[in-house]
């Protein structure tokens, strides 16, 4: 009997000596490419970055340093009472507003600040555009975090992404006694605590496990596994290939759980995107609401991704999504319901796709990261500026 406790304790020791092993392993060459630096989980906005940090945004495309304030946003200055006599614009966005890939001068944000302090207004630009973050996420960030900094007027920067952002956060939210979303919390879904994940966001392994073995699992029974091999070898996600699979053959999946650029495909997904724009455009009216009670004017604005622009911008990450080289994808759906909902509901609405298609000569994305190069920044502050639609609103802070 001695014997064998003796060998099971061999056994459980050196298990637990190859999980450790393999934990610092995974730690060391795979963690890192998967964990934003110093971003936290956060039990009500689901995440935050740290305050006061300063880290590096490193990709093939780019090598860039971006800082935090004391509010954990993008770029140098500290915000706290509004002083005396200035006015604040706030915005709202995500990875594309916070500024991935260019350094904190280069966001359309600092440029706008810096334009207006040459001409002497006395306005704060407040970048609060977080990565991955969508109208589910602003509107509990906004109602907390930012109504307290007194805006004096707020643009929401919508990304075609946050379609599937806000199918994921919903999942994840929790409600008050009223029936209210009073938080998202990342280790809550449908209601319950998900150990899963709580375990994922402090584990490598556990993370490894969840999204290189059970993912993976998952996609190849939806493709076949000759489906799965042909999207590889095609440079495709599968997430993209299942996607663009019929209907029939995706059974229950709904595309908008892979396909997180299903909003600029093309109109004939219209079906299948207008249930989840529902639930997204319920939240911008939250926004509205929130700012209308309170006198603060609200402007929705919407920017293109590269494959919208140009047959060469964003030219080959664009594959890993399912869209081919060589090829524009103009199809101008996306902006037209954007437009029509602001309309019905009142609230200006700043188009960019013209300026960035007007622009395209240059490169305005990063050719495999996809997100804005500072080209691509220099045309949004040069929209805010000029834009007609865009002044009237911005007239509205004097």
């Amino acid at each position: 009997m001695l014997k064998w406790l003796q060998r099971i304790a061999v056994v459980i020791f050196s298990v637990v000596v190859a999980l450790g092993a393999l934990e610092v392993g995974l730690r060391l060459f795979w963690w890192k490419r998967l964990t934003t630096p110093r971003l936290e989980d956060h039990p009500i906005y689901h995440h935050r970055l740290d305050p006061h940090a300063t880290f590096p945004q490193q990709s093939p495309d780019f090598h860039t340093v971006a800082t935090t304030n004391n509010l954990g946003l993008r770029g140098p200055a500290d915000y706290g009472p509004k002083p005396a006599g200035a006015t604040r614009l706030l915005m709202l966005g995500d990875s594309f507003t916070f500024g991935v890939g260019v350094n904190d001068e280069e966001t359309f944000c600092a440029l706008l600040q810096g334009a207006l302090d040459r001409r002497g207004r006395r306005v704060e630009v407040i970048n609060a555009g977080l990565g991955s973050y969508s109208p589910i996420l602003d509107y509990l960030a906004l109602r907390d975090l930012y109504l307290p900094l007194e805006p004096d007027a707020v643009i929401l920067w919508f990304d075609f992404g946050d379609l599937q952002d806000d199918f994921f956060y919903a999942r994840n939210l929790r409600y008050d006694a009223q029936g209210e979303p009073a938080a998202c919390h990342p280790n809550f879904v449908d209601g319950r605590f998900n150990w899963r994940s709580y375990l994922g966001d402090r584990s490598a392994l556990v993370k490894y496990f969840n999204n290189k073995l059970i993912r993976t699992y998952q996609k190849i029974r939806i493709l076949g596994l000759r489906g799965y091999a042909r999207a590889k070898l095609r440079g495709e996600r599968a997430k993209a290939a299942i996607a663009k699979l019929p209907g029939t053959q995706r059974g229950r999946v709904d595309p908008l759980h892979y396909d997180r650029l299903l909003m600029i495909r093309d109109r004939s997904h219209l079906a299948e995107i207008q249930p989840h724009w529902e639930r997204t455009a319920s939240y911008l009216v939250r926004i509205r609401n929130l700012l209308a009670a309170r006198g603060i004017p609200f402007a929705l604005a919407a920017y293109p991704y590269g494959t919208q622009v140009g047959p060469d911008q964003w030219g080959k990450g664009r594959e890993a999504f399912g869209f081919a080289s060589g090829v524009t994808y103009d199809d101008p759906f996306a902006f037209e319901l954007l437009e029509a909902f602001a309309r019905a509901h009142g609230i200006p609405f700043l188009n960019t796709y013209a300026a960035f298609v007007g622009a395209r000569e240059q490169q305005l994305f990063y050719d495999w990261d996809g997100h804005f190069t500072p080209a691509g920044h220099r045309v949004v502050a040069d929209y805010l500026q000029h834009d007609p639609a865009t002044q009237a609103f911005l007239r509205r802070l004097q």
